[in-house]
């Protein structure tokens, strides 16, 4: 287009050149100047949503280690099966604590524990709660509390993620499962309380693989996640071990009561299609079982290898069986 005032080319309506609205003006050296405008504005969001900061208790230490949890309401901590935030490290009462929102800040009240609530190394019955205050619970458990923005939040939650859990299926990865097996089994000792461990291996996986190709093994694997996860209860943990390999670990069952748990889920994975557009594949998966005190196993890898080898077991007797230690 010419310059205002020239005559448009023939064939073309003169067009009145628009008169420009209040903005950065655009110079020689391009549109820097509206990156920088939208630097400002993406700046201006960002500590929009820092003004909504919100308190959260993150767990430094123990057997929850990573997790942020957001309190906007009365949150129990302990032991106990109906605590907000369940904590079953050494010396952690069945209700410890409960910390609450109050108009001048979230208050921690020691419910009487038998070893105490201690903030920042000094025991408290009560407390107006500061931002970076640590809160030992019991021997272990180490709680953070602290007032964070939703970008804090999803990045403590990214990291969180990122340590203790598969990529591909989202459960608990080997290392968390291992760690969490460990304080568990101690627990079933303290409290002489059982404990099973459930190791299941999906079958014939690489023929899946060689067949179908990689990214039918992996929406395989992806779907039976799920459908572990929706099957156990919430005090249950499931976990990737590697691979095509599954474990679950049951709180307060025996080997007897797991297995039937482990039957269950079986049937489940074989009457589910788990690729829609592959109707026809069929997966069926072997599990091996063991538990405390029906067995005696001096540490939590003597477990794992107690299942380990009821799962051999149950391949070697035929395969999309249970088989118990």
């Amino acid at each position: 287009m010419g310059a205002k005032g020239e005559t448009p080319p023939a064939g073309h309506a003169a067009i009145e050149a628009p008169v420009a609205a209040p903005g950065p003006h655009i110079g020689p050296e391009g549109d820097r100047e509206d990156e920088h405008t939208t630097a400002i504005l993406n700046i201006a969001s960002l500590e929009s949503e820092r003004l909504q900061a919100a308190a959260y208790v993150t767990v430094l230490a123990g057997s929850r280690v990573g997790e942020m949890i957001k309190v906007t309401e009365a949150l129990s901590v302990g032991r106990a099966k109906a605590a907000g935030l369940r904590v079953t490290d050494k010396g952690v009462s069945r209700a410890h604590l409960r910390l609450v929102p109050e108009s001048k800040g979230v208050m921690l009240y020691d419910l009487d524990s038998r070893n105490g609530t201690f903030v920042n190394g000094k025991r408290v019955a009560v407390r107006l709660l500061e931002d970076g205050d640590k809160i030992q619970v019991g021997e272990a458990a180490i709680l953070k509390f602290a007032y964070a923005d939703v970008l804090e939040e999803s990045f403590q939650q990214r990291m969180y993620d990122a340590a203790v859990r598969d990529p591909l299926t989202k459960l608990f990865n080997r290392r968390h499962l291992e760690k969490h097996l460990e304080l568990e089994l101690a627990f079933a000792a303290r409290h002489n309380t059982p404990l099973c461990v459930l190791m299941m291996d999906i079958d014939h996986f690489k023929a899946v693989n060689d067949t179908y190709g990689h990214g039918v093994g992996d929406a395989v694997l992806h779907r039976f996640a799920e459908l572990l996860a929706s099957g156990i209860r919430n005090e249950d943990l499931a976990a990737r071990y590697g691979g095509e390999e599954f474990v679950l670990v049951c709180r307060g069952i025996r080997g007897r009561v797991g297995a039937a748990v482990g039957d269950r889920l079986r049937q489940a994975l074989e009457a589910t299609t788990l690729v829609e557009e592959k109707p026809r594949l069929q997966v069926t998966m072997s599990v091996g079982v063991a538990a405390v005190p029906d067995g005696r196993y001096g540490d939590h890898q003597a477990l794992l290898e107690a299942a380990d080898k009821a799962l051999y077991r149950a391949k070697e007797r035929g395969r999309n069986r249970v088989e118990l230690a």
